[in-house]
């Protein structure tokens, strides 16, 4: 009986004690199932077709909403629109997903802040969480997302600021309409930005040159805004006092 080379042996004890896996590691497994306990209380949606468990595995399973890359196995993508899930975002559990390009979770009834967390969710380049019931401000760490191109935050009761969005420079797309937003609207790179809406908040002050890419409707609905695309001027700026010599 010929012998087996002990280089193709030592391979063979390696495989056996440290087993190839075709699976998402179960640190991220358990990270993203406690982001679903945190956005749908009481697992109403979890049944033996829905995933998001433990025993199952995101891609091999095909969990609901979670898209994967075939290649490396890893997730990239989570889409769970018009669920009615009522819990909050857990930006902790979900940025542990390091390979995670696209979140959608439009038109539910998710409630409470984005968390700073959100910051570590490096590789995101698509956000959207239009018609939810997100409140508070929108975190300083968003701006942080170098990768962000798409960020919709448009249908809920956001507050406060914006002013660190414009230092995303990658950016196409920042809508926000309909929230309670406030103070003046930075200076974005309106001429790489292919979508823009800030309607219907409390936004103040002069309107930056869009360079005629954006018409009245992106501004309208904030009535402390003044100059173009809308018709109403802004008030000339006052004249410094007069120094007597």
């Amino acid at each position: 009986m010929d012998r087996i080379p002990s280089k193709v042996l030592l391979i063979v004890i390696f495989l056996i004690i440290f087993p190839m896996s075709n699976s998402v590691e179960e640190n991220v497994k358990q990270a993203l199932a406690q982001f679903m306990a945190n956005l749908s209380p009481g697992n109403g949606q979890n049944n033996q077709n829905w995933g998001w468990n433990l025993t199952s595995d995101p891609c091999n399973d095909e969990w609901v909403g979670v898209s994967c890359d075939s290649q490396s196995q890893t997730v990239k993508g989570i889409v769970l629109g018009e669920y009615n899930f009522t819990g909050t975002l857990d930006a902790s559990s979900l940025c542990m997903v390091k390979s995670l390009a696209v979140l959608s979770l439009i038109s539910n009834n998710i409630v409470g802040i984005i968390p700073e967390e959100i910051g570590n969710c490096t590789s995101l380049t698509h956000l959207y969480i239009r018609k939810n019931k997100f409140v508070g401000v929108i975190p300083d760490a968003l701006s942080q997302l170098s990768n962000l191109e798409r960020l919709d935050i448009s249908n809920n009761h956001f507050s406060g600021v914006i002013s660190t969005m414009s230092r995303i420079s990658g950016l196409v797309s920042f809508l926000a309409q309909d929230n309670h937003l406030s103070g003046e609207i930075p200076e974005f790179d309106f001429v790489n930005l292919q979508q823009f809406n800030v309607s219907n908040n409390n936004f103040i002050g002069q309107i930056p040159d869009v360079q005629g890419r954006f018409d009245a409707d992106s501004f309208s609905g904030n009535p402390g805004l003044c100059g173009k695309p809308l018709l109403n001027t802004c008030p000339p700026l006052a004249a410094p006092p007069f120094a007597e010599p």
